[in-house]
């Protein structure tokens, strides 16, 4: 891994500002509404699941997200008439109807039915204890304080949603530290011990200045409204999934800004977000699912300072706008499949990360094999030796190989749709097994040190469609396998930030083209209609080459100066400097190894 690298990370920020051009979507009360906020029918209602999470059914989703929305979650509506009326007031709170009671600056809520709260409680709590009734929390101008507990407490219900009544503005929020129950963990200003959603058209501020935000136990949904939680740790968490459908979420974090899992239950921790604006600005993951994680639509921007996207287990972007516009690493899971969508990632170390399933102890985790150490002069063994330049987990061609990386099966980076932009300081997309890509558009700027790659993988690398082009470094660089049926090439070129990069047929044709955003070394380029035999332009900024691919995986690229040549020839005057799997002793730069010392075969070291 490279270390972290804040002015090009500034740089690329700048290059990858994205719009987010989606409105939230709303519901409105006293009436039947769907989430796209729109008067409806009751047999409207009825169909509005599937309409608001539809997804591309040609897709191989991980998550349903109609299974985790009813019906009931998208209507925001009650009967004015049939409510209890709950007025909040430090002089003394009133109750009109029947299911709650008020005891001084508390109030209980313990039977079913709907509840309308107004007024204002400086210190006190709004509490739900309804065994397995549901129950339906309208805020309408209320606002809640409470110093030691959650201010919104459901400590038990079959399911409470709470509704943000048209036009008003609501808040709850916990000053103080959590004193700690007999029975109950309480750490949220909003806290529930079952499922939650919330839903409606008005807004909800939630703050908590020593614990979480919005805490649900179970299954959380966010279908509307306009919300924003700011807590000391995170502001979104649930237990069993959180499922977001559409309204507008600020979400600022001293932690997590979504986390969502159970220790005792790997199967938990789902997150799937199908709709809605998602602002999110953590100190850790901007959200980090426990089990699986997927984006089906909305937009979503996220700074955070460890991962913007993570999920144990598999992330998978199958729609939406995702704008990670600063992270250590962009999008990590187990695995990392890409179907549709648009994404964009600034990280000081991998854009995107595969890094294999925590829990599979027999998982197939190899070394790739290093070959026969290199012989005096510096010239490669047999085997997977050389520099790390291309080349599938096969007897290395021409000296380019994998190096020494573990190779973990469970572990797979995916592209097969969609446009995903990369600027990384680290490796742009790294997998620690395998790295296929069937479609879309990628585009990857970055590392400008040579200690990582624009690709970095410990297995095969497959392309069979779609465009892709990078501009990074050269000293790691790796390119697609001979595995792959669309060709591809690798080629030295040297080049600046701003510079117009395009690979373009004898015709004039351009096939790829895109905008540089940091210097580069090495252009890897892919797209369909290049073919071997034919010579193509390569055009970056004022200069231009012409390129004949002789192979599927084609490769001019050198060693960066000072290290060792493809092959593991000596690195000039710096001496020998070896690979990965190749070069033998010498004081020279790194070649692929730690040093660029020893002898070849298992002694390299690679990133990973």
């Amino acid at each position: 891994m490279s270390s972290r690298s804040s002015a090009a990370s500034r740089a690329c920020a700048a290059g990858l500002a994205a719009a987010l051009l989606a409105m939230p979507l709303v519901a409105c009360s006293h009436t039947d509404a769907t989430a796209e906020g729109v008067s409806a029918s009751s047999e409207q209602v009825q169909s509005s699941t599937a309409k608001v999470v539809a997804t591309d059914p040609t897709i191989d989703h991980l998550i349903n997200a109609a299974d985790l929305v009813s019906e009931r979650d998208l209507d925001s509506s009650w009967e004015e008439n049939e409510a209890t009326k709950i007025q909040l007031s430090d002089a003394g709170c009133s109750v009109f109807g029947s299911g709650a009671a008020a005891d001084g600056s508390t109030v209980t809520i313990s039977a079913a039915g709907t509840y309308v709260v107004s007024g204002t409680l400086s210190e006190g709590q709004l509490v739900v204890d309804a065994g397995d009734e549901k129950v339906q929390i309208v805020l309408s101008d209320a606002h809640v304080t409470c110093a030691e507990s959650a201010a919104l407490l459901v400590r038990s219900a079959g399911k409470v949603w709470v509704t943000l009544a048209e036009g008003t503005s609501n808040g709850v929020a916990t000053t103080g530290s959590y004193a700690q129950g007999a029975t109950l963990s309480i750490d949220g200003a909003l806290w529930c011990k079952s499922d939650l959603t919330i839903n409606g058209s008005g807004a909800l501020t939630v703050s908590s200045a020593q614990g979480h935000g919005v805490v649900c136990k179970d299954e959380l949904v966010l279908v509307s409204g306009e919300v924003s939680v700011e807590a000391a740790r995170s502001a979104v968490q649930a237990k069993d999934s959180v499922c977001v459908v559409g309204g507008s979420w600020e979400l600022s974090a001293g932690t997590d800004g979504v986390h969502c899992g159970d220790d005792d239950d790997a199967d938990k921790g789902d997150v799937v977000i199908a709709g809605g604006e998602l602002g999110i600005e953590a100190s850790s993951d901007g959200i980090d699912a426990g089990n699986r994680l997927e984006v089906d639509g909305g937009t979503l921007s996220v700074s955070a300072d460890d991962d913007g996207l993570h999920a144990e287990r598999a992330l998978q972007v199958d729609g939406g706008v995702i704008d990670v516009t600063g992270s250590y690493e962009g999008l990590e899971g187990a695995t990392v499949t890409m179907n549709a969508g648009e994404v964009s990632v600034v990280s000081t170390d991998d854009g995107v990360n595969a890094s294999g399933d925590p829990d599979a102890s027999d998982a197939s985790t190899t070394e790739a094999s290093g070959g026969e150490p290199a012989d005096a002069a510096g010239q490669p063994g047999a085997g997977d030796g050389g520099l790390m330049f291309g080349g599938d987990k096969q007897p290395a061609q021409d000296g380019f190989g994998n190096g020494g990386m573990d190779y973990d099966s469970t572990a797979r980076v995916t592209i097969n749709g969609g446009r995903l932009t990369i600027c990384a300081s680290g490796d742009g997309i790294d997998s620690n097994g395998d790295l296929e890509v069937t479609g879309g558009e990628t585009y990857v700027f970055g590392p400008t040190s040579d200690g990582d790659g624009s690709l970095d993988y410990g297995g095969t690398a497959a392309i069979t469609g779609g465009v892709v082009l990078c501009a990074g470094s050269s000293g790691m660089a790796q390119g697609f396998g001979d595995s792959s049926t669309q060709v591809s090439v690798m080629v030295s070129a040297e080049g600046f930030e701003g510079d117009s990069i395009t690979l373009a047929d004898a015709d004039g044709t351009v096939l790829a083209q895109t905008t540089a955003l940091c210097g580069y070394s090495c252009i890897i380029v892919s797209a369909p209609g290049i073919e071997t035999g034919q010579t193509y332009t390569l055009t970056c900024g004022d200069s231009s080459s012409e390129i004949t691919p002789d192979s599927v995986s084609y490769s001019n690229v050198s060693r960066a100066a000072g290290g060792a040549q493809p092959g593991g020839q000596p690195g000039g005057d710096q001496g020998n400097g070896g690979g990965p799997g190749g070069g033998g002793p010498g004081g020279g730069q790194p070649g692929g190894g730690e040093q660029g010392n020893g002898p070849g075969g298992d002694s390299g070291a690679v990133s990973s």
